[in-house]
């Protein structure tokens, strides 16, 4: 069984806002992250299992990684930092994103189909 997500991802005029809440916060060291719609390259979803690695995203800074069960937080440095909120999703949401500090959001929602298109550039 998969656990239900406190990740949730809403559209404005000018960002993506991607909001955490509960357990997930502590996991991720965050509450929110505010995107620049402008700055994002793309959005899909893909199986969580085939998300390429990125090089140098094996340090998690901060972050909680408990290996087949979830993978929360900060990964590597920049220019390949990136931020993950994933339980055992089958699919996850993953926003690209150029000149901001993460490049990437690799994200678990309850429904990333429908995210993906509501909140698409």
């Amino acid at each position: 069984m998969v656990r239900t997500m406190s990740v949730h991802v809403d559209r404005s005029d000018d960002s993506v806002v991607v909001a955490l809440s509960g357990p997930d916060r502590i996991f991720g060291f965050k509450s929110k992250l505010v995107v620049p719609r402008g700055q994002i390259t793309s959005i899909e979803v893909l199986p969580r299992k085939a998300v390429p690695p990125t090089p140098g995203t094996w340090l998690r800074h901060p972050g909680t990684h408990i290996p087949g069960l979830i993978r929360f937080g900060s990964y590597g440095t920049e220019p390949n930092r990136e931020f993950w909120a994933v339980y055992r999703q089958a699919d996850v949401l993953v926003i690209a994103i150029e000149g901001w500090p993460y490049r990437r959001l690799v994200l678990g929602t309850r429904d990333p189909h429908s995210d993906a298109t509501r909140i698409g550039t």
